[in-house]
């Protein structure tokens, strides 16, 4: 099976619940720009170039920055800047072995963001996994499980976020996995490829981000507790590399039961999204984590950079 017939396999056996979730979530209240393409992450049915979460749909219809996915917590009149965020995958291409389910390579799924005060809010270290970041960490989307609340409706709601969505394949900027584009949007990102993505920040406003390593049964990549500080207090909006706000993590959900791309239960292996023993567990950083396989350090596996517009 070729690399691109593994994806494809990924996104439809982890994409089927997206859909939905995207629909419902995504275009909700503003009623524009809705998923609509089925029920898949790949360029027919989903999550893709033509069916993704652009143009002018908000979460809620109101404040929105370019046209990405986003809510506005109200912040009226409050000044505030445009900043563009870079989530690159820089992963060797050959990291695992060439008979591992992604080709020997890691990939960086689309993911769900927040612009927020305080601490991350999309999990707390020592804590269960929400049902959302459950998803996310398992299968990919952040949408989440069918008939379930998915990261980015978590934190449209969460009191403390100012604005919120996905980075999806139409904010893709470049995609080794398809050099020739035939699987039009299709995620996830390959090692050279990167999302971006532009978000509006105020002052002391922070940002968080989170999209699933894959392969892995539930490591996710995401910003630390205290988020990446976008514009200080008393200083200028951040321009340039942020990575070393971000970590890799264990959702604790589904044990590692086998070395990444081996086991039938992760992604792209698995046949459903929740496919897996249940671990019962609390969100962990992988490197507090001893089940004895390999992963690379988290500056090997993305590059997150902030430039204001």
């Amino acid at each position: 099976m070729t690399e691109h017939d593994t994806r494809r396999r990924f996104l439809t056996t982890s994409g089927g619940l997206v859909a939905l979730a995207l629909s419902g979530c995504l275009g909700d209240g503003g009623g524009d720009g809705e998923m609509d393409g089925g029920d898949g992450m790949d360029g027919e049915d989903g999550m893709d170039g033509e069916d993704g979460t652009n143009g002018d749909d908000g979460m809620n219809g109101s404040d929105e920055t370019d046209g990405d996915d986003e809510t506005d917590g109200g912040d009226g009149m409050a000044e505030s800047v445009a900043v563009r965020i870079r989530i690159e995958n820089v992963t060797p291409p050959d990291f695992y072995p060439a008979d591992t389910s992604t080709g020997g390579a890691v990939w960086i799924t689309p993911g769900a963001y927040a612009v927020h005060d305080g601490e991350n809010p999309i999990f707390d270290l020592g804590e269960s996994a929400s049902i959302g970041l459950e998803a996310l960490a398992e299968a990919g989307p952040p949408t989440g499980f069918e008939g379930e609340e998915g990261l980015v409706d978590e934190l449209d709601g969460a009191t403390e976020v100012h604005r919120s969505g996905a980075y999806t394949p139409d904010d893709t900027v470049a995609d080794p996995n398809d050099p020739m584009g035939s699987v039009p949007g299709a995620p996830p990102i390959a090692p050279g490829g990167a999302f971006e993505f532009a978000v509006d920040v105020s002052p002391g406003q922070r940002l968080s981000v989170a999209s699933m390593f894959v392969p892995s049964n539930d490591v996710f990549v995401s910003t630390e507790e205290g988020g990446i500080g976008l514009w200080p207090e008393d200083g200028d909006p951040v321009d340039g590399d942020v990575t070393d706000a971000v970590a890799l993590f264990d959702a604790g959900t589904e044990p590692n039961a086998e070395p990444p791309g081996t086991g039938p239960d992760q992604a792209p292996a698995q046949d459903a999204p929740d496919q897996g023993a249940d671990e019962d567990g609390v969100v962990r950083r992988l490197s507090d984590v001893d089940d004895g396989h390999e992963y690379p350090a988290v500056e090997d596996v993305v590059q997150v950079t902030v430039t204001p517009t």
